[in-house]
């Protein structure tokens, strides 16, 4: 029996997914900028032929690696508007994901140290991070309103946050066995914001 459109999609969609997770983890190990396509192709146990099917260039690769984590955080900050409770309970949930994010997929929240090495589309990728510092910020500010954190600049907080979570990102990378002996939980990370 020949295979349908849908099943060769279906194989397609496979290979796809099996190639960006294999490429995120070759990113974290080498580097994107010391990453080349012959070795995205070798680990992900295709041709570089078949590779180019699927990808223009390892920037391209990624990018949609990229995209998907900034997608991912920009939506979990804007549901945290949504989340019931105070502002503080609300900052303490996202966090609490973010945080959870981190520790079961460590590997893609590595991509952002890499991010800056690249051009083109990655720098508009982190652009639409914007949304999740208007997100943050209006967290922040509903926390001022109800004193729950502190009356500093809401955009020296939010970026005091950001550098914390990346700076954990990082991390992650760089000393997994101590920073996982001493990871911190969402209040601690939180508690940069206090009054």
């Amino acid at each position: 029996m020949p295979r349908t459109k849908e099943a060769f999609r279906q194989i397609r969609d496979e290979r796809k997914e099996q190639i960006l997770r294999i490429a995120a983890e070759v990113f974290a190990s080498k580097g994107v900028a010391s990453a080349k396509i012959e070795d995205l192709a070798e680990a992900a146990g295709v041709s570089q032929g078949l590779l180019y099917r699927y990808f223009a260039n390892k920037e391209e690769v990624f990018a949609e690696l990229l995209e998907r984590v900034v997608h991912g955080a920009v939506q979990q900050a804007q549901a945290a508007l949504e989340y019931p409770g105070t502002p503080w309970e609300r900052l303490r949930w996202t966090t609490e994901q973010f945080l959870k994010g981190m520790s079961q997929e460590p590997i893609h929240y590595q991509l952002f140290s890499q991010a800056l090495a690249l051009p083109g589309r990655v720098h508009e990728i982190l652009g639409e991070m914007e949304e999740m510092r208007k997100a943050l910020r209006q967290l922040v500010v509903e926390g001022q309103a109800a004193e729950q954190v502190s009356k500093r600049d809401p955009d020296q907080l939010v970026l005091l946050y950001f550098c914390c979570l990346y700076g954990l990102a990082a991390g992650i990378g760089m000393s997994s066995n101590e920073l996982a002996a001493h990871f911190p939980d969402a209040e601690a990370v939180i508690h940069i914001l206090r009054p």
